[in-house]
């Protein structure tokens, strides 16, 4: 008897296995992976700082905790989240990812400063516990206070489902160190979770005792109240406190809330133990059990600090290159090659482009295309031959364009370019982009600015025909700009024609006169075009460019002055 296969039904296909851990928020986009300890430790380090990059300029560099820091302003991340399994699984990424953008907020909120103005108001010293003046309640209370807030922070943009899953994570550890209720340090991780809940609404619902996954407690009879205390501040915190633009005053008002509670916070308090290491309640031998030993887990980062430090400035760092160009000129600035980018999505201006790209073909060479054998068009005498056998005796007559030259732009993005004026600068380059890729393959468009110190040159044109966009911020470094991009295309294009755009001179870094001087070795044209410049502004643009610049002060005047720009640049044969 012949046995036939069973037939497989699709719904008995597994197409895909569940595994616990991988089902984190990062796994979206995060795909630079590595099954190497310390390659994926700096992957995701990398990750992590082209996030923390769209939070503000004193976020600080990101490092894990044992590795060496280069400048002051650092976050350090606990390693023990991410060691152990790799790549790491999604989840555990969240939780990185999510602890070093609250960290990050509070560097960019200068949480340091609210909790010093509390501090001073009540005389405590917030980090000496040796101190008659330190108390550690209020040091506690002052410091969730602004966890709930920058968690709150967050909470306006997609980075607060990184925070939640970094305060849930947080919370499960610290649950572990609770003893017997009530303590204020289990008051306060309640609040936390309560106040800073993304929906903004929990803070309003009452303690009920199985609410965060606590059985055997009655919380809510010792909770309730102080709870009620510590939320009376939490709607001024969603609502009122960031929408100040000042940071100092945003500052200010933080610390008259929390000073506005704590007298009454600490009537309630009665005589509850602070947490496990108060002294004053607890045996000092048991409080200092419980200390937490991560110097193994700094000892591993520190083991593979020299390989990370080189993977990460690896590929991004250029300075020592340009630094040699400039002939070692001490005022070069950091800059790196920035690949952060955000999506452009704004539609091309038809009117502007019809111009443009009739101003590009009359620069353009011409060159006429024939196809023959056509089945319509018009008829084409040589094939006449074959009308009785297939009809193919048609032809099709188009002309087409290609530039001599391919045209890079170099934009500047500095915090000066900023608001309605990067709309406009935007929407050129759009045009121009659109223009330029329909005869030339290799037209490319770079943008600069200054995050954390460095200048970072970011290309906008990834070759997937998408554009993207970047936010204005920093100071203007064109010198070290115009020779990284010329550094960058040198091999890659056909007798480069660089358009720099920007607003006013450099004000940082290196002279642009090496710019300049590399351009002419490199033969390569450059020429600036200066985009609503004040008077101040286009006289320095002229001192450094010389006849190398136009001005426009606004969209109308830019296929003009686009135009003659092309007929000024001097354009290299090979």
């Amino acid at each position: 008897m012949i046995k036939y296969p069973q037939i497989v039904k699709p719904e008995d296909i597994i197409s895909s296995f569940y595994i616990p851990g991988e089902e984190g928020i990062s796994e979206h986009w995060r795909k630079n992976k590595s099954p190497v300890e310390f390659r994926e430790l700096v992957f995701l380090l990398k990750g992590i700082e082209k996030i923390t990059a769209y939070m503000g300029r004193n976020v600080g560099t990101i490092l894990w905790s044992g590795m060496e820091p280069t400048e002051s302003n650092v976050i350090f991340l606990d390693p023990s989240v991410v060691l152990g399994r790799y790549p790491v699984p999604p989840s555990r990424a969240d939780v990185a990812i999510g602890e070093a953008i609250h960290l990050g907020y509070k560097n960019t909120e200068w949480s340091d400063r609210a909790k010093n103005l509390a501090a001073k108001a009540l005389n405590k010293e917030l980090h000496d516990e040796d101190s008659f003046r330190y108390d550690r309640r209020f040091a506690l209370f002052i410091e969730m206070a602004e966890d709930v807030y920058v968690d709150i922070v967050s909470n306006r943009w997609i980075l607060g489902r990184y925070t939640e899953k970094y305060r849930e994570y947080t919370f499960e550890v610290r649950r572990k160190n609770f003893i017997q209720p009530p303590t204020v340090d289990e008051l306060l991780h309640l609040w936390w979770l309560m106040a800073a809940e993304r929906s903004g609404q929990a803070y309003k619902v009452e303690l009920d005792d199985g609410m965060y996954g606590y059985f055997g407690y009655n919380l809510a009879r010792f909770y309730t109240e102080p709870l009620l205390v510590l939320n009376s501040i939490v709607g001024d915190l969603i609502n009122k406190v960031p929408r100040i633009s000042s940071v100092v005053e945003r500052c200010e008002l933080r610390a008259k809330l929390y000073l506005s509670i704590y007298e009454d916070l600490k009537a309630n308090f009665g005589f509850w133990v602070t947490d496990i290491r108060d002294k004053k309640m607890i045996p000092r031998t048991i409080a200092e059990d419980i200390v937490e030993d991560k110097s193994q887990f700094k000892a591993i980062i520190a083991h593979y600090a020299k390989e990370m430090e080189t993977l990460v400035s690896k590929s991004a760092d250029i300075t020592d290159e340009i630094r040699l160009i400039c002939h070692d000129d001490t005022e070069v600035v950091p800059i790196k090659i920035n690949d952060i980018v955000l999506p452009f999505r704004e539609p091309v201006d038809m009117s502007l482009l019809t111009k443009v790209q009739a101003l590009i073909n009359t620069k353009a060479d011409k060159r006429k295309v024939i196809s023959r054998g056509m089945e319509s068009g018009k008829i084409d005498k040589r094939r006449l031959y074959r009308a009785p056998i297939n009809g193919k005796v048609f032809m099709y007559k188009k002309t087409e364009f290609e530039m001599n030259n391919d045209i890079i732009l170099v934009i500047d993005a500095s915090g000066s370019m900023g608001g309605p004026k990067w709309n406009t600068i935007q929407m050129i380059f759009k045009v121009l982009y659109v223009a330029l890729s329909n005869i030339n393959k290799n037209a490319r468009i770079f943008s600069y600015n200054e995050t954390k110190g460095a200048c970072l040159l970011t290309e906008l044109s990834r070759g997937d025909n998408e554009l993207y966009t970047v936010l204005p911020q920093g100071k203007t470094a064109s010198g070290e700009a115009i020779i990284a991009a010329v550094t960058l295309i040198r091999r890659k294009t056909r007798r480069p024609y660089i358009i720099h755009i920007t607003d006013g001179a450099s004000n940082w870094g290196c002279n642009v006169e090496y710019a300049i001087e590399y351009c002419k070795k490199q033969r390569i044209s450059l020429m600036t075009l200066g985009y609503g410049c004040s008077k101040s502004n286009k006289a320095a643009l002229r001192e450094e460019y010389g006849r190398q610049v136009e001005f426009i002060d606004n969209l109308q005047e830019f296929p003009a002055k686009f135009g003659k720009l092309l007929n000024q640049g001097k354009y290299y044969k090979n």
